[in-house]
């Protein structure tokens, strides 16, 4: 174990293993064991099994023996329709390794050689000694460096070359080669830096290098993965987040994500399927290979249902994902892991006490779940039974979403559409649904053109506030996912523009108490009224135990007085909502001796995960309302129909109450 060879061979197994080698790998040599023992034939092989590798060396007088066995290190799987371009992965997998092997060999020569000094000086021959001193070490590693040099700069550019094709040609590589996504992430985000430094020294240029970075961040997160692409469908809907010229850059993440066509968007159909092609072609026709549309975790094609004629989108999977989620999950929950330890976070972060790891195992499971398609067929069921859509756009003959006076809510046909989803052909990686074209809701150019007029617009607007309010507050399940790739207008034959929304692979549920605590704080907020606003947080459950309540309700008042915390009163007034008599100034003022600081009161708080969803929604939400309608908050858009959510009876009741509680107040 002293000896210098067989340190190496032991380097080429560390090499190989940090490569993740596929399958097996076999190499042959002649190997001398010792001075003056016979010259051994040996060979070996790493062979993946078992949760392991194992190392066997062969003589010819002993059969094969397990001399090694070492765990594997995240082995992905991958498939090719290929025989040719397995053989080119396998070829340059293999160049990799020994290079890996070269570099570590070279590194670890001092460390061998004195090893073997240490263990026996009989070990190495005098003469082999003097061809070591010889060797002109300095000019080899030299080589090797510049080896290495060559290798990386010729894998780049094949990637380059790859990516130039399809920006996701690279994302079955990044599945089982992480670390070469981590490269790439931080020189993207070294990139982003010196393009933002570039914008602030050259001035007089800076929306034009701003323009280029947000077409290179966009550009670089196609190629990165799915769920980089999802930060950057986020951040394009928050034009507050980064400059115009960023937003428009990106706004290619919500609809136009490079899609594979031809041949190899049949053979993608193929494999969604049990049965393949012969499947596949029992089930449909007429298949569109040019995509629809494409996001980050499928691509949309046209076809006909067979058994029933009707023209459907279906939404076929791309592979490697399950492999892309375990690796970058596994990132996540380091990262929230190590802002759970730092100190003081045990208390509050931003309103999440201890909870960063708690929401990302919870983001786990639902990511998880939107790459089964299986669960977004039902989610999209549910939705549509909740708003009664029925197949067509037509109202269907109920709702199973009640009032909160359990009264059953109208269908909402007449101002919102949803694909109907044929469950019983999807599976795992293959959704089938309705055919509903529409455009897209940020298109503006598109939407004056088939006679969308900015009251139709504010119309959508409020739709789109409607439709969340009754989510969040009724249905006690929603999509989390509102971006303007997920949002289309449909124009009806009378001419009148309805909200479409597709895509339900993420969505969330809420306890009824949740989504009572909810609807209490909209009201709250609308009437500025600090004592209901206190009676909704503690129904959400977002008080920790022991929270000081005066000081919690001082700021509350206080945020309520300086209009920190407000919803658009006029905007109110003008849509006909009857506005009751906010809290007094003199009360808000009675307060301000309990009042903390930010920080402290923060402290009193805490996020449920449901909020953090909750919060995504709203995010996303309003970008795209805003598009719509530059005044668009959710509270003030989605105001009025808080009568719809109550039932008109119920919210009768509320309003009496209301008005005696502030007549009360007034003497």
């Amino acid at each position: 174990d002293g000896s210098y060879c067989n340190m190496n061979i032991k380097v080429l197994l560390l090499a190989l293993l940090l490569q993740q080698q596929q399958g097996a790998f076999s190499f042959q040599g002649t190997l001398n064991a010792a001075p003056n023992t016979r010259r051994t034939q040996w060979s070996g092989d790493l062979r993946k099994g078992g949760g392991g590798v194992e190392y066997h060396q062969r003589s010819s007088t002993t059969s094969s023996v397990p001399m090694m066995r070492m765990p594997l290190f995240s082995l992905g799987t991958s498939s090719s329709s290929s025989s040719v371009a397995q053989t080119k992965r396998k070829r340059g997998k293999l160049i990799q390794a020994l290079s890996s092997f070269l570099v570590f060999s070279f590194i670890t020569l001092p460390f061998s050689m004195s090893q073997a000094r240490a263990s026996t000086t009989t070990l190495v021959p005098p003469q082999v000694k003097s061809v070591v001193s010889k060797v002109p070490w300095k000019r080899v590693l030299q080589a090797v460096g510049a080896m290495i040099a060559v290798s990386s700069s010729i894998q780049t550019y094949n990637v380059k070359k790859r990516q130039a094709k399809l920006a996701t040609s690279e994302w079955g590589r990044y599945a089982n080669y992480p670390m070469a996504r981590g490269r790439a992430t931080m020189w993207l985000f070294t990139q982003q830096m010196v393009m933002v430094l570039l914008s602030k020294l050259v001035w007089f240029k800076s929306s034009e290098i701003r323009t280029y970075a947000g077409e290179h961040l966009a550009n670089n997160l196609l190629k990165l993965g799915p769920l980089y692409i999802k930060l950057g469908q986020i951040i394009s809907s928050r034009p507050n987040l980064l400059g115009k010229e960023w937003i428009d850059g990106m706004s290619i993440l919500q609809d136009k994500v490079p899609a594979t066509t031809g041949d190899d968007a049949l053979e993608l159909a193929y494999s969604t399927v049990d049965g393949g092609k012969e499947e596949f072609d029992k089930l449909f026709s007429d298949f569109d290979s040019p995509p629809l549309a494409a996001a980050s975790l499928g691509q949309v094609h046209r076809a006909k249902l067979r058994s029933t004629g009707d023209e459907v989108a279906l939404k076929l999977q791309r592979p490697f994902l399950r492999q892309i989620y375990d690796q970058d999950l596994a990132v996540l929950i380091k990262v929230a892991t190590f802002f759970d330890n730092l100190p003081g976070s045990g208390k509050n972060v931003g309103g999440v006490a201890s909870s960063w790891t708690k929401i990302v195992e919870d983001t786990e499971t639902i990511l998880y779940r939107e790459i089964d398609y299986r669960d977004e067929a039902s989610n999209s069921v549910r939705f549509a039974n909740d708003f009664g859509l029925a197949l067509g756009g037509r109202p269907a003959s109920n709702c199973t979403a009640k009032t909160k006076a359990g009264e059953a809510l109208p269908s909402a046909a007449d101002w919102l559409r949803t694909p109907h989803i044929f469950e019983d052909v999807c599976t795992e990686r293959l959704l089938v649904m309705e055919f509903v074209p529409s455009i897209k809701i940020t298109d503006t150019e598109k939407l004056e053109k088939a006679g969308v007029s900015e009251d139709d617009k504010i119309d959508l607007a409020d739709a789109l506030a409607r439709a969340y309010l009754r989510q969040f507050c009724c249905n006690c399940f929603f999509s989390t996912d509102p971006h303007a790739g997920n949002l289309g207008v449909e124009v009806m034959d009378n001419g009148k523009p309805r909200l479409v929304m597709y895509d339900f692979g993420q969505a969330a549920s809420l306890t009824p108490k949740q989504a009572d605590g909810i609807l209490e704080i909209i009201e709250a907020i609308i009437d500025m009224n600090v004592d209901r606003s206190m009676d909704a947080f503690e129904k959400m459950g977002v008080l920790v135990d022991g929270a000081d309540l005066k000081k919690v309700r001082a700021k509350i008042a206080e945020n309520y007085r300086t209009g920190k915390v407000k919803a658009n009163r006029k905007k109110l007034r003008r849509k006909g909502y009857e506005l009751k008599e906010k809290t007094s100034v003199a009360s808000l003022e009675a307060d301000e001796a309990d009042k903390g600081r930010d920080a402290e009161v923060m402290s009193f708080f805490t996020l449920p995960a449901e909020y953090a969803f909750v919060a995504r929604a709203l995010s996303q939400m309003d970008g795209v309302g805003k598009s719509l309608d530059s005044e668009f908050d959710f509270i003030s858009n989605g105001a009025p129909y808080i009568v719809e959510i109550k039932g008109a009876n119920e919210y009768l009741k509320d309003e009496v109450t209301k008005f005696f509680d502030n007549l009360f107040q007034r003497f």
